[in-house]
């Protein structure tokens, strides 16, 4: 399986979106799928965020 990082994902689906050979339907669902890969991303910075900042205050809080 090969991962592919999502904004590289979403630069390659929306050159897709501008090729006029695909049918409403198929932009719709390349559309889609960008929609789905963006959320990801901001779902994934925002659980990095956030065990940076319990990892942060757990150190905090050992300090004497």
């Amino acid at each position: 399986c090969v991962n592919m990082e999502y904004k590289k994902a979403i630069e390659v689906l929306g050159g897709l979106v501008k090729d006029e050979k695909l049918s409403e339907a198929e932009k719709e669902a390349v559309t889609t799928a960008i929609g789905v890969l963006d959320c990801a991303a901001l779902g994934q910075n925002q659980l990095k965020s956030y065990i940076k900042a319990k990892k942060t205050k757990r150190e905090e809080s050992m300090k004497w």
